[in-house]
């Protein structure tokens, strides 16, 4: 659970009062002070707090304009936020305020990662996704990422796959944009590791039986910790 709760914040009293538990280096921004970008983000941090979840955040300009700074030091400050997911960015659409991840460990209140995903609202593959970038790597972080687009696309190009979906999970299609159109079959298929998304959908599809068995986290991190090690060989 340690490896886990690395990738929140948490309420006043665990630790620190609005401190964040970091799970990357700083980053290197050219002609910044290596603590400017984070005071940029404390204080957006901060007002962000008070907004509701899916507010605009101002642009990487505006917020240089601000604070006296080039676009680089705004474009780290909120990249920060992203990474505490504080905001959330959608391409073409722009920034926009998330709710913080409370990850509350207590006699009272067991751990549990489902329930701490669904109460934030962060998409369980996102979280997923970025659970594996920090810790196995980029390719399967991407393949992970994919949950949702391997589901469409095959929707999409397996005639027998809609009937293999749960009602909640059809029910979702309808918001996520439905099956694919023949533009975005031919794109999904053409990247390199779309067959290990397909796979790995599938793998989940059929791993959704409430009766078979469960692994625990301990039994899941062991095996994790074996991929690391074997990488490093």
């Amino acid at each position: 659970m340690k490896q886990l709760s690395r990738l929140f914040t948490f309420p006043a009293g665990l630790v620190g009062h609005r401190q964040v538990v970091r799970t990357s280096g700083p980053i290197t921004v050219p002609g910044v002070s290596a603590t400017r970008y984070l005071e940029i983000a404390e204080r957006l941090s901060a007002e962000l707090a008070e907004c509701a979840r899916g507010t605009r955040v101002a642009s990487e300009a505006e917020i240089a304009r601000r604070f006296g700074v080039g676009r680089a030091a705004a474009r780290a400050a909120v990249q920060e936020l992203e990474r505490r997911f504080v905001v959330r960015r959608t391409q073409g659409s722009g920034t926009f305020v998330n709710r913080r991840i409370d990850y509350v460990i207590s006699r009272s209140a067991p751990p549990s990662w489902s329930a701490t995903i669904a109460a934030a609202g962060l998409p369980h593959e996102v979280a997923g996704a970025e659970f594996a970038r920090r810790r196995v790597g980029e390719r399967a972080a991407w393949v992970i990422a994919r949950h949702v687009p391997a589901k469409r696309y095959l929707v999409a190009t397996d005639p027998a796959y809609h009937a293999l979906l749960s009602p909640v999970s059809v029910a979702s299609l309808k918001v996520q944009g439905g099956p694919m159109d023949e533009r975005e079959v031919a794109e999904f298929a053409a990247h390199p590791l779309a067959a290990d998304a397909v796979a790995l959908r599938r793998w989940d599809d059929a791993a959704k039986d409430p009766d078979g068995p469960r692994l625990t986290m301990p039994t899941l991190l062991a095996a994790h910790a074996r991929c690391v090690a074997a990488r490093r060989v």
